[in-house]
């Protein structure tokens, strides 16, 4: 009993160190001849692309000796190749094409002057091969009876015949043929290509293009999405703090806020953004005329977090993070719940708090100065000095308020600006030794997003 309960135990960690090592010699094939500065290798006279998150694929089909790269010169050309009998993106075959006619035409845009196509510079995940499947394909793959499950790969799509050439547009995943445009080889409905702009970016009071939402003076767009408003020279784009893969569009004439092709609800406009950093937090919070909102991730919608407690106005940022109204105190953090539990630990939740110093400061705000590198600043409230932080919790620095308690921490810091001998570990260890101090608060309002965990969600 006590051999068969070890071995129930222990089979099935054994089976997924067997799958986790995958069964490829990466580092053998990375030695190989690389075909320029593109994603191709030639080992052991075979064909090899590297698709990232996923490691190195074999080209069953693709002649090694015939076998060569676009030479575009440019970073989203690398992720194709051809030899005598086809044209590949990543390690697939791209149907239709004829490699000796086929030319990169830029903005990962690929044609033989009858079939275009557009092949991402970026890999993602196969959406098309679910969990299950990939977990009976690698068990295969490792044990030499089938290919290796392509879990990631170079997405790409066919554009339809145009008896128009098809061109590059706007330095962007954009092509046209004169009177259609397409994004990511997607077309976009009723785009002018001849009026087609970028949407500016604002960020930290700078603006240059924006990457993701186009217009073309009558209609808007997410990418390849027709939204539903009109254009107008006003509108601008912006992103909060790490949180990329989360663009917003801001328009000023109603207060509308749109994520990506997500309409947050008209009936809560207008939307005011409370904080384009994001060091400190893990949403980008919204005020409206009813309530503070946010995008919950995992459940792909806008949700209410609460009331806004800045809706009295009168608040005066002293930093990106911390608020004052001449009676309180109000500052963001971020917070994250983990589980370690014996049955499979995890991330619980993230959270972005708004939080009330406690108690109420008396009296008026004085700034001493910044701390050199931008880590901060220090200001004095009565007879109490406070450390402002902009580092945030990447760094380590998990609150944006601390009370200085040594005034030779206040010192050092202030003194960074004519020593410039500052790190973030500085920081860091004034807070471990003491020196820094989170001060009380109490919790006004929590923006959270649960995620799923345990051993079925990889599944």
């Amino acid at each position: 009993m006590i051999v068969l309960v070890l071995l129930t135990a222990i089979l099935p960690l054994c089976l997924l160190i067997w799958l986790i090592d995958g069964g490829d010699d990466f580092a053998a094939i990375d030695r190989g001849e690389s075909y320029g500065s593109s994603i191709y290798k030639r080992y052991q006279g075979e064909v090899y692309a590297a698709v990232p998150s996923n490691g190195y694929y074999r080209m069953r089909e693709a002649d090694a000796a015939a076998f060569e790269t676009f030479d575009t010169g440019r970073y989203d050309g690398r992720q194709a190749g051809r030899d005598g009998r086809h044209v590949y993106c990543g390690n697939l075959v791209l149907a239709g094409l004829r490699p000796a006619s086929t030319r990169y035409l830029g903005n990962s845009y690929f044609s033989d002057g009858s079939t275009t196509y557009f092949c991402d510079f970026a890999s993602e995940r196969n959406h098309g091969l679910g969990r299950l499947d990939e977990f009976w394909q690698r068990i295969r793959y490792r044990a030499g009876k089938g290919d290796k499950p392509q879990t990631y790969l170079y997405p790409f799509q066919a554009l339809p015949a145009s008896a128009q050439p098809y061109r590059p547009l706007l330095d962007r995943q954009l092509a046209t043929d004169g009177a259609r445009v397409f994004y990511e080889g997607r077309d976009m409905p009723q785009a002018d290509p001849a009026r087609l702009r970028r949407i500016a970016a604002i960020q930290g009071g700078e603006k240059r293009p924006g990457d993701d939402f186009f217009a073309d003076g009558r209609r808007v767009y997410y990418r390849d999405t027709l939204l539903p408003l009109s254009d107008d020279p006003a509108l601008y784009t912006f992103t909060v703090g790490n949180l990329h893969r989360q663009p917003y569009l801001h328009d000023p004439r109603d207060g509308m806020v749109y994520l990506g092709a997500l309409a947050f609800d008209p009936a809560h406009a207008p939307y005011r953004l409370l904080n384009e950093p994001g060091r400190h937090v893990h949403h980008a919070l919204f005020a409206s005329k009813d309530g503070i909102y946010f995008y919950d991730s995992e459940q792909g919608v806008v949700a209410r977090a609460g009331d806004d407690p800045f809706a009295a106005g009168g608040f005066t940022a002293l930093s990106p993070y911390v608020f004052w109204d001449g009676r309180q105190l109000l500052f963001l953090k971020s917070q994250e719940a983990w589980s370690r539990s014996r049955g499979g630990g995890g991330l619980i939740s993230r959270s972005t708090l708004v939080l009330r110093l406690k108690p109420a400061p008396a009296g008026p705000w004085t700034k001493l100065g910044e701390v050199y590198h931008g880590f901060g600043s220090v200001w004095r409230n009565g007879d109490a000095l406070y450390y402002l932080d902009e580092l945030g919790a990447t760094q380590l620095i998990y609150s944006p308020i601390y009370r200085i308690l040594d005034p030779a921490a206040a010192d050092f810091l202030l003194r960074s600006r004519q020593t410039r001998q500052i790190k973030a570990d500085d920081i860091r260890k004034l807070v471990h030794g003491g020196a820094l101090a989170v001060p009380a608060a109490e919790e006004v309002l929590e923006a959270k997003t649960r995620y799923r965990r345990g051993l079925l969600s990889l599944f």
